[in-house]
Protein backbone atom coordinates (compact mmCIF):
# COMPACT_ATOMS: atom_id res chain seq x y z
CA UNK A 1 0.00 0.00 0.00
CA UNK A 2 1.46 3.39 -0.74
CA UNK A 3 2.02 5.91 2.06
CA UNK A 4 0.19 9.21 1.76
CA UNK A 5 2.69 11.98 2.51
CA UNK A 6 0.82 14.78 4.54
CA UNK A 7 2.51 18.24 3.95
CA UNK A 8 1.69 21.66 5.37
CA UNK A 9 -1.05 23.88 4.46
CA UNK A 10 0.53 26.50 2.03
CA UNK A 11 1.11 30.09 3.04
CA UNK A 12 -1.08 32.83 2.02
CA UNK A 13 -0.56 33.97 -1.65
CA UNK A 14 -0.01 37.36 -0.34
CA UNK A 15 1.41 38.25 2.70
CA UNK A 16 1.17 41.40 5.26
CA UNK A 17 5.25 41.76 4.41
CA UNK A 18 4.21 41.85 0.96
CA UNK A 19 1.67 44.98 1.86
CA UNK A 20 4.27 46.76 3.82
CA UNK A 21 6.50 46.36 0.52
CA UNK A 22 4.13 47.56 -1.38
CA UNK A 23 3.18 50.56 0.63
CA UNK A 24 7.43 51.07 0.94
CA UNK A 25 7.81 50.81 -2.85
CA UNK A 26 4.82 53.45 -3.65
CA UNK A 27 6.00 56.02 -0.88
CA UNK A 28 9.35 54.93 -0.57
CA UNK A 29 9.56 55.22 3.31
CA UNK A 30 10.78 52.51 5.93
CA UNK A 31 10.08 51.57 8.71
CA UNK A 32 12.45 54.60 10.07
CA UNK A 33 10.12 56.85 8.16
CA UNK A 34 9.33 58.59 11.33
CA UNK A 35 5.61 58.34 11.42
CA UNK A 36 4.12 58.95 14.55
CA UNK A 37 0.25 59.07 15.21
CA UNK A 38 -0.25 61.42 18.38
CA UNK A 39 -4.19 61.55 20.21
CA UNK A 40 -4.56 65.23 22.19
CA UNK A 41 -6.30 66.11 24.68
CA UNK A 42 -6.56 67.99 28.39
CA UNK A 43 -5.71 65.33 30.61
CA UNK A 44 -9.29 64.71 33.09
CA UNK A 45 -9.57 67.72 35.90
CA UNK A 46 -12.20 66.09 38.14
CA UNK A 47 -14.60 68.59 39.27
CA UNK A 48 -13.66 71.38 37.71
CA UNK A 49 -14.00 70.03 34.47
CA UNK A 50 -17.68 69.15 35.15
CA UNK A 51 -18.57 72.27 36.87
CA UNK A 52 -17.52 73.98 32.87
CA UNK A 53 -19.16 71.33 31.11
CA UNK A 54 -22.69 72.45 33.92
CA UNK A 55 -21.81 76.18 33.05
CA UNK A 56 -21.55 75.71 29.97
CA UNK A 57 -24.74 73.53 29.49
CA UNK A 58 -26.44 76.36 31.78
CA UNK A 59 -25.20 79.17 29.32
CA UNK A 60 -26.98 77.26 26.18
CA UNK A 61 -30.17 77.13 28.07
CA UNK A 62 -30.14 80.13 28.98
CA UNK A 63 -29.65 81.55 25.20
CA UNK A 64 -31.85 78.60 24.00
CA UNK A 65 -35.04 79.62 26.79
CA UNK A 66 -34.77 76.24 27.59
CA UNK A 67 -35.55 74.06 31.13
CA UNK A 68 -32.90 71.61 32.55
CA UNK A 69 -35.41 68.84 31.45
CA UNK A 70 -36.02 69.98 28.25
CA UNK A 71 -33.58 68.92 25.03
CA UNK A 72 -31.37 71.49 23.36
CA UNK A 73 -32.16 72.08 19.82
CA UNK A 74 -29.39 74.99 18.82
CA UNK A 75 -29.66 75.63 15.39
CA UNK A 76 -26.08 76.04 13.84
CA UNK A 77 -24.61 77.29 10.61
CA UNK A 78 -23.85 74.08 8.48
CA UNK A 79 -19.84 74.48 7.89
CA UNK A 80 -18.64 76.33 4.98
CA UNK A 81 -16.20 75.61 2.06
CA UNK A 82 -13.34 76.13 3.62
CA UNK A 83 -13.82 74.41 6.30
CA UNK A 84 -14.88 71.38 4.97
CA UNK A 85 -11.89 71.62 2.33
CA UNK A 86 -9.56 72.17 5.77
CA UNK A 87 -10.90 69.12 6.65
CA UNK A 88 -10.90 67.09 3.68
CA UNK A 89 -7.13 68.21 3.08
CA UNK A 90 -6.24 65.87 5.96
CA UNK A 91 -6.36 62.97 3.59
CA UNK A 92 -3.90 64.52 1.63
CA UNK A 93 -0.63 63.81 3.88
CA UNK A 94 1.71 61.03 3.38
CA UNK A 95 0.89 59.01 6.70
CA UNK A 96 -3.10 59.16 6.57
CA UNK A 97 -2.52 58.29 2.88
CA UNK A 98 -0.27 55.01 3.84
CA UNK A 99 -3.12 54.15 6.07
CA UNK A 100 -5.96 54.11 3.43
CA UNK A 101 -3.47 52.58 1.40
CA UNK A 102 -3.21 49.54 3.69
CA UNK A 103 -6.26 48.87 4.70
CA UNK A 104 -7.30 48.90 0.86
CA UNK A 105 -4.42 46.73 0.37
CA UNK A 106 -5.59 44.49 2.68
CA UNK A 107 -9.52 44.42 1.30
CA UNK A 108 -8.35 43.92 -2.18
CA UNK A 109 -6.20 41.02 -0.87
CA UNK A 110 -9.91 39.11 0.51
CA UNK A 111 -12.09 40.23 -2.09
CA UNK A 112 -9.68 39.66 -5.38
CA UNK A 113 -6.72 37.01 -3.96
CA UNK A 114 -8.22 35.11 -1.75
CA UNK A 115 -10.51 33.32 -4.18
CA UNK A 116 -7.14 32.29 -6.25
CA UNK A 117 -6.06 30.65 -2.82
CA UNK A 118 -9.56 29.28 -2.80
CA UNK A 119 -9.66 27.63 -6.25
CA UNK A 120 -6.09 26.13 -5.53
CA UNK A 121 -7.44 24.98 -2.46
CA UNK A 122 -10.18 22.94 -4.08
CA UNK A 123 -7.79 21.10 -6.37
CA UNK A 124 -4.84 20.31 -4.07
CA UNK A 125 -2.40 17.14 -4.96
CA UNK A 126 -4.28 14.86 -3.50
CA UNK A 127 -7.62 16.04 -5.46
CA UNK A 128 -5.63 15.60 -8.96
CA UNK A 129 -4.46 11.79 -8.03
CA UNK A 130 -8.03 10.92 -7.70
CA UNK A 131 -9.03 12.57 -10.69
CA UNK A 132 -6.28 10.59 -12.84
CA UNK A 133 -7.20 7.53 -11.24
CA UNK A 134 -10.47 8.02 -12.14
CA UNK A 135 -9.34 9.07 -16.05
CA UNK A 136 -7.20 6.01 -15.87
CA UNK A 137 -10.21 3.41 -14.82
CA UNK A 138 -12.24 5.42 -17.26
CA UNK A 139 -9.84 4.41 -19.82
CA UNK A 140 -9.92 0.66 -18.99
CA UNK A 141 -13.70 0.76 -18.59
CA UNK A 142 -13.59 1.99 -22.77
CA UNK A 143 -11.41 -0.76 -23.63
CA UNK A 144 -14.05 -3.31 -22.19
CA UNK A 145 -16.53 -1.75 -24.99
CA UNK A 146 -14.56 -1.98 -27.75
CA UNK A 147 -15.63 -5.98 -27.63
CA UNK A 148 -12.01 -6.85 -29.21
CA UNK A 149 -10.52 -10.33 -28.46
CA UNK A 150 -9.46 -11.13 -25.49
CA UNK A 151 -6.02 -11.24 -26.49
CA UNK A 152 -5.91 -7.50 -27.80
CA UNK A 153 -8.00 -6.58 -24.69
CA UNK A 154 -5.62 -8.17 -22.37
CA UNK A 155 -2.46 -6.44 -24.41
CA UNK A 156 -4.11 -2.55 -24.06
CA UNK A 157 -5.42 -3.37 -20.52
CA UNK A 158 -1.40 -4.12 -19.69
CA UNK A 159 0.24 -1.57 -21.76
CA UNK A 160 -2.09 1.00 -19.79
CA UNK A 161 -1.81 -0.33 -16.41
CA UNK A 162 2.13 -0.47 -17.24
CA UNK A 163 1.99 3.43 -17.95
CA UNK A 164 -0.51 4.88 -15.85
CA UNK A 165 1.36 3.36 -12.71
CA UNK A 166 -0.19 4.95 -9.44
CA UNK A 167 3.61 6.44 -8.78
CA UNK A 168 3.27 7.60 -12.50
CA UNK A 169 -0.16 9.42 -11.84
CA UNK A 170 1.94 10.65 -8.53
CA UNK A 171 4.49 12.59 -10.41
CA UNK A 172 1.82 13.84 -12.79
CA UNK A 173 -0.09 15.56 -9.96
CA UNK A 174 3.11 16.97 -8.31
CA UNK A 175 4.20 18.59 -11.43
CA UNK A 176 0.38 20.27 -11.29
CA UNK A 177 1.26 21.92 -8.52
CA UNK A 178 4.85 22.92 -8.97
CA UNK A 179 3.44 24.32 -12.35
CA UNK A 180 -0.03 26.28 -11.13
CA UNK A 181 1.18 27.57 -7.67
CA UNK A 182 3.59 29.70 -9.16
CA UNK A 183 1.48 31.14 -11.63
CA UNK A 184 -0.89 31.98 -9.20
CA UNK A 185 1.26 33.40 -6.76
CA UNK A 186 2.25 35.60 -9.53
CA UNK A 187 -0.96 36.37 -10.60
CA UNK A 188 -1.50 37.60 -7.12
CA UNK A 189 1.21 39.51 -6.73
CA UNK A 190 0.86 41.40 -10.32
CA UNK A 191 -2.98 42.02 -8.66
CA UNK A 192 -1.62 43.63 -5.41
CA UNK A 193 0.46 45.76 -7.73
CA UNK A 194 -1.92 46.98 -9.81
CA UNK A 195 -4.27 48.06 -7.16
CA UNK A 196 -1.57 49.55 -4.95
CA UNK A 197 -0.28 51.81 -7.91
CA UNK A 198 -3.89 52.94 -9.06
CA UNK A 199 -5.18 53.67 -5.69
CA UNK A 200 -1.36 55.70 -4.67
CA UNK A 201 -2.02 57.74 -8.41
CA UNK A 202 -5.61 58.72 -7.16
CA UNK A 203 -5.22 59.73 -3.57
CA UNK A 204 -1.81 62.03 -5.09
CA UNK A 205 -4.76 63.68 -7.56
CA UNK A 206 -7.26 64.18 -4.30
CA UNK A 207 -5.67 67.46 -3.00
CA UNK A 208 -6.80 69.25 -6.51
CA UNK A 209 -10.49 67.41 -6.18
CA UNK A 210 -10.60 68.23 -2.18
CA UNK A 211 -11.89 71.46 -2.86
CA UNK A 212 -14.05 70.63 -5.77
CA UNK A 213 -15.83 67.72 -3.43
CA UNK A 214 -16.15 70.35 -0.66
CA UNK A 215 -18.20 72.71 -3.21
CA UNK A 216 -20.69 69.76 -3.87
CA UNK A 217 -21.55 68.65 -0.06
CA UNK A 218 -21.66 72.79 0.41
CA UNK A 219 -24.79 72.65 -2.08
CA UNK A 220 -26.31 69.35 -1.17
CA UNK A 221 -26.45 70.64 2.81
CA UNK A 222 -29.14 72.79 4.19
CA UNK A 223 -27.95 76.18 5.56
CA UNK A 224 -28.97 75.72 9.23
CA UNK A 225 -29.51 72.46 11.18
CA UNK A 226 -29.55 71.46 15.03
CA UNK A 227 -26.00 70.85 16.53
CA UNK A 228 -26.32 67.56 17.04
CA UNK A 229 -27.21 66.62 13.91
CA UNK A 230 -23.95 68.17 12.24
CA UNK A 231 -21.81 65.13 12.98
CA UNK A 232 -24.36 62.86 11.11
CA UNK A 233 -25.07 65.21 8.52
CA UNK A 234 -20.88 65.72 7.40
CA UNK A 235 -20.01 62.64 8.15
CA UNK A 236 -22.54 60.84 5.49
CA UNK A 237 -22.00 64.26 3.41
CA UNK A 238 -18.21 63.55 3.19
CA UNK A 239 -18.46 59.30 3.22
CA UNK A 240 -20.30 60.41 -0.31
CA UNK A 241 -17.94 62.17 -1.32
CA UNK A 242 -15.22 60.11 -1.05
CA UNK A 243 -16.30 57.00 -2.14
CA UNK A 244 -17.58 58.25 -5.38
CA UNK A 245 -14.54 60.03 -6.08
CA UNK A 246 -12.69 56.84 -5.48
CA UNK A 247 -14.49 54.63 -7.64
CA UNK A 248 -14.67 57.38 -9.96
CA UNK A 249 -10.72 57.38 -10.19
CA UNK A 250 -9.90 54.01 -9.64
CA UNK A 251 -12.56 50.88 -10.69
CA UNK A 252 -12.46 51.42 -14.67
CA UNK A 253 -8.47 51.36 -14.54
CA UNK A 254 -8.73 48.39 -12.25
CA UNK A 255 -11.26 46.28 -14.01
CA UNK A 256 -9.91 47.27 -17.46
CA UNK A 257 -6.01 46.06 -16.37
CA UNK A 258 -7.77 42.86 -15.00
CA UNK A 259 -9.26 41.62 -17.82
CA UNK A 260 -6.06 41.09 -19.64
CA UNK A 261 -4.64 39.92 -16.53
CA UNK A 262 -6.19 37.14 -15.92
CA UNK A 263 -6.82 36.15 -19.37
CA UNK A 264 -3.12 35.60 -19.52
CA UNK A 265 -3.05 32.88 -16.73
CA UNK A 266 -6.40 31.47 -18.35
CA UNK A 267 -4.79 27.71 -18.96
CA UNK A 268 -4.15 27.42 -15.30
CA UNK A 269 -6.18 29.17 -13.28
CA UNK A 270 -9.91 29.09 -14.89
CA UNK A 271 -11.08 32.60 -13.08
CA UNK A 272 -14.21 34.35 -14.56
CA UNK A 273 -14.00 38.20 -14.58
CA UNK A 274 -13.49 40.19 -11.35
CA UNK A 275 -15.73 42.85 -10.99
CA UNK A 276 -15.47 45.45 -8.17
CA UNK A 277 -17.98 46.33 -5.25
CA UNK A 278 -18.83 49.26 -5.23
CA UNK A 279 -19.83 48.32 -1.37
CA UNK A 280 -16.15 47.84 -0.96
CA UNK A 281 -15.30 51.57 -1.37
CA UNK A 282 -17.48 52.68 1.01
CA UNK A 283 -15.51 50.77 3.38
CA UNK A 284 -12.59 52.76 2.23
CA UNK A 285 -14.55 56.44 2.65
CA UNK A 286 -15.31 55.00 5.83
CA UNK A 287 -11.75 54.33 6.70
CA UNK A 288 -10.91 57.78 5.24
CA UNK A 289 -13.77 59.28 7.78
CA UNK A 290 -12.48 58.06 10.48
CA UNK A 291 -8.85 59.81 9.34
CA UNK A 292 -10.47 63.11 9.14
CA UNK A 293 -12.31 63.02 12.57
CA UNK A 294 -9.22 62.02 13.98
CA UNK A 295 -7.39 64.86 13.07
CA UNK A 296 -9.89 67.24 13.03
Amino acid sequence: MNSVKRSLPPGPLVTDEDIREELQRLFDAGPDSGLVIRVYGEPGEGVATADAFREMLASLRMYEGKQDHQPLEILVDTPGKAQIARALSVLGHEQHQKRILDHILTTFGRRLIDPLAEILDTTPTGSVMARLSMLRDIFLAHIADLRMTPESQQILTSDVRRLMTDEYLARVAENEERVQRPRVAKLAQQILRLVGSTFHRALKRWPAHAEQIASSIVRRSPKRVRLSEVPKLLRGQIIDGIEEFLWIETSADIEGALRPMLAEHQDVMPVTQARLDRATYREFADACWAIIAEHC
